[in-house]
């Protein structure tokens, strides 16, 4: 199988998946892998997959991974995984995983900040979660996504105590 065929095989899975023809589009997948192993984004549409339609989050984070490592150039697979250590409560791993990519000019740091605001805002740690929401206002230029922080700034701002409220005045 030639380079161009794992592409073709590949953008065929991408178009069964947006037609909503899940299973066909694992089975491409699995069979461009068994040809290409290290075909980096085929292992991040399949942990997408296994992610949002299977609810198989250790297969998910497994293909994730290797899609970072496949093909660290392909922006998807960074949000993906964070969207992934998200679903999975794995708020530390979010947390370290994003400080070490999100310099990375691959990355959509909106998501990447947007994910750590998250992770610290399920451990409790409100004014972290605030100052990261806060990184992702300033690094996205979609007008949804930024209405969502904004909830997200919100929602954190109603949990925090009033001295911790005050805090914020002095940021």
């Amino acid at each position: 199988m030639s380079d161009n065929r794992a592409e073709d095989l590949f953008f065929e899975a991408d178009q069964l998946i947006e037609e909503n023809k899940i299973v066909e589009a694992k089975e491409m997948l699995l069979e461009l892998l068994d040809e290409f192993p290290d075909y980096g984004r085929a292992h991040n549409h399949l942990g997408w997959l296994y992610n949002l339609k299977y609810n198989n989050f250790p297969k998910a984070k497994r293909h994730l991974e290797l899609a970072i490592k496949f093909a660290p150039d392909y922006h998807a697979a960074y949000s993906n995984y964070a969207y992934l250590l998200i679903d999975m409560y794995l708020n530390d791993e979010m947390i370290t995983f994003g400080n070490k990519v999100v310099q990375s000019s691959v990355v959509d740091k909106s998501t990447i900040y947007n994910k750590m605001g998250q992770a610290y805002e399920l451990k409790k740690d409100l004014m972290n979660a605030h100052k990261y929401y806060k990184l992702a206002v300033q690094e996205t230029l979609n007008n949804k996504t930024l209405e969502s922080i904004y909830a997200s700034i919100n929602r954190v701002k109603r949990k925090m105590s009033f001295i911790q409220r005050l805090k914020l005045i002095n940021q």
